[in-house]
């Protein structure tokens, strides 16, 4: 399971992001992070898959609609992977900037 440790406007994400954690998560996404929360730091994520990488995305739309910009920085080693993997440098800014 996932856990979320809010510090001002930075979020921390750790352990485990798959698809049972957002189904334990979905009715609660809104209500996870801060309003003013403007990056997650993903360098606790020990495991990320599909629906993990969506969550995160869903997050990000979901404060973009509102008008916020909300940043994924610090993916954990496995994130990194499936990010080069399936070319999602645009959505993980740090990375894409870093070259990794």
């Amino acid at each position: 399971m996932a856990s979320f440790l809010q510090q001002g406007t930075r979020s921390s994400i750790s352990g485990h992001l798959d698809q049972g954690a957002v189904i334990r998560l979905w009715d609660e996404r809104h209500e996870l992070l801060a309003p003013d929360t403007d990056t997650i730091v993903l360098s606790g994520i020990e495991y990320c898959d599909s629906a993990g990488v969506a969550f995160l995305l869903e997050l990000t739309d979901f404060f973009a609609a509102r008008g916020t910009s909300l940043k994924l920085v610090s993916a954990s080693k496995q994130l990194k992977k499936f990010i080069m993997l399936y070319d999602l440098n645009d959505f993980f800014i740090e990375e894409a900037q870093q070259g990794e």
